[in-house]
């Protein structure tokens, strides 16, 4: 394998995740003119740094040394996470400070809210480190945060007040939506990949 196959396919895949040389060299613990190094083909980064590589990519290896598979396409969308998780987060804060309801409905929105600043923090961790297992969990937790929101609203769960409960049914909804309109987004860029 010549190291000029290697170069440009490690650099396309550095640009589809929106990386800069200096972000993926903090993340790899080498520096920024090594990364440079690998990417114009005077160098080869050895077998531990190409699997640090794949799973940062979250691609298989054969597919970053081979190049088997197509590069993946930028996203076209920004994800709208931060803002919903931010905007859900102040949804239900005031709800909690504002409404009268029994003790175990208060406790039930005290532990959504905790589930969301869970979901801040993973988040967090994702823009910093990415990869697939943080994209993973953030989506399995707003599909369980919607799921818990839409049920506990809709069964009315610990005799919760009307306010708290129409705040359950609604953040759950706006959780769905967003869920749906992800998983169509990622379908139609399936559907444009060669």
């Amino acid at each position: 394998m010549a190291s000029t196959e290697l170069g440009p396919r490690l650099k396309q895949f550095r640009q589809t995740q929106q990386l800069t040389q200096t972000v993926l060299a903090d993340q790899l613990h080498v520096s920024r003119q090594t990364v440079s190094s690998w990417e114009t083909g005077r160098n080869q980064p050895d077998i531990a740094t190409i699997t640090q590589l794949a799973t940062l990519y979250a691609v298989p290896i054969d597919d970053l040394l081979q190049g088997t598979a197509a590069i993946p396409v930028t996203k076209t969308v920004a994800d709208p996470s931060p803002v919903l998780l931010v905007v859900l987060f102040g949804i239900l804060l005031v709800e909690r400070i504002t409404q009268f309801s029994t003790f175990p409905g208060l406790y039930w929105i005290d532990f959504l809210i905790l589930l969301l600043i869970g979901l801040m923090i993973n988040l967090g961790i994702a823009r910093h480190h990415p990869n697939i297992w943080t994209n993973r969990v953030h989506w399995i937790g707003l599909s369980v945060f919607a799921m818990l929101s839409l049920i506990s609203g809709s069964i009315n769960a610990f005799n919760m007040g009307f306010g708290l409960m129409t705040t359950c049914q609604f953040s759950g909804l706006v959780v769905v939506i967003a869920l749906v309109r992800k998983c169509w987004q990622s379908r139609a860029v399936k559907v444009r990949q060669p």
